[in-house]
């Protein structure tokens, strides 16, 4: 009782990074299915010429969800060790900022950080998709940044992005961040009501919107009190353009990657580089980055915005 429909796969979108090629490239492939009579279960790719076995090369179809009116944030890639606490912190602002859907690509996790992401996932409030463990190819790599491959690793970083994109093409608003990363209106606007209010209305042809980043680098020490990462740190730099994210809208869009953003004929990516909305990004001090060679003399300001949100809803 096996139907199975064959179309020729086409490659809708390639990832270039760099000048140098990697083992591996990653991309999206679409095939028509107009002619098919049945519902798609699983889906799977062959060279031309070969015989279909869906015993080996088949996966389960993932049909996306339409929320015209939602939000989403694409986490990326889950990996290695996370701190449960910051987890839930990061979950619950999320909520605080009416976030509909978080979409996350599990890889391998410490389990107490796994048991937090399946607490959402019961709730409903976070979509979980597997990520191979063992990265395939020779290239020995990973996504620490002990193991980050320079010319591999972002391919295997896109994998996810593209799977956000795909997933949430059906929601009005999306933000690619990750764990350690909050978006940060000084009115503490939820993402919906800050677009549809000040952003839109005054770039209503924009795709996407870029965030200058503000830092507060840990290596400075604990400047306020714990045990919330938001409010134990409370130094960071003045915003930068760099290591920058979006909220784009997916029905603007033709492609994505983690800082870049490619929109439709007619549309535009606005970079808000003096607008009040932040991200505010939670990390050491990059020093292999000869950006940040002298990161511990640069002189911290002090914002305790978060540590007032904090205390309302602890």
């Amino acid at each position: 009782m096996l139907s199975i429909h064959r179309s020729e796969a086409k490659i809708k979108n390639s990832y270039i990074h760099g000048s140098n090629l990697p083992e591996l490239t990653a991309r999206q492939y679409m095939c028509s299915t107009k002619h098919k009579t049945f519902k798609t279960v699983y889906v799977g790719l062959v060279e031309s010429g070969m015989p279909c076995d869906p015993c080996i090369t088949v996966k389960p179809v993932i049909y996306p969800i339409i929320k015209e009116h939602g939000t989403a944030v694409c986490a990326k890639i889950a990996f290695n060790h996370l701190n449960p606490g910051h987890l839930i912190e990061w979950f619950e602002y999320q909520k605080l900022m009416h976030v509909n859907t978080v979409l996350v690509m599990l890889q391998y996790l410490n389990d107490e950080a796994l048991k937090v992401l399946t607490f959402y996932e019961r709730q409903g409030f976070l979509k979980i998709l597997p990520y191979p463990t063992v990265l395939p190819g020779q290239t020995d790599r990973g996504f620490e940044s002990t193991n980050w491959h320079l010319e591999q690793s972002s391919h295997d970083e896109q994998v996810a992005v593209y799977t956000c994109q795909t997933y949430f093409q059906g929601y009005e608003f999306v933000a690619v961040i990750d764990f350690d990363e909050f978006i940060v209106h000084d009115k503490f606007m939820s993402y919906m009501t800050m677009l549809k209010s000040e952003l839109l209305p005054a770039y209503p042809d924009a795709a996407a919107f870029t965030l200058n980043v503000s830092f507060f680098i840990t290596d400075w020490g604990v400047s306020g009190v714990e045990p919330l990462l938001t409010s134990k740190y409370i130094q960071r730099t003045l915003p930068r353009f760099e290591r920058y994210k979006n909220l784009y809208i997916p029905k603007r869009i033709q492609n994505i990657n983690t800082h870049e953003i490619q929109p439709k004929e007619g549309y535009t990516r606005i970079l808000l580089r003096t607008h009040n909305v932040v991200l505010y990004h939670y990390r050491r001090c990059p020093r292999d980055d000869m950006k940040w060679k002298y990161c511990m003399q640069i002189q911290p300001r002090i914002d305790k915005k978060n540590v007032s949100i904090d205390a309302k809803t602890a």
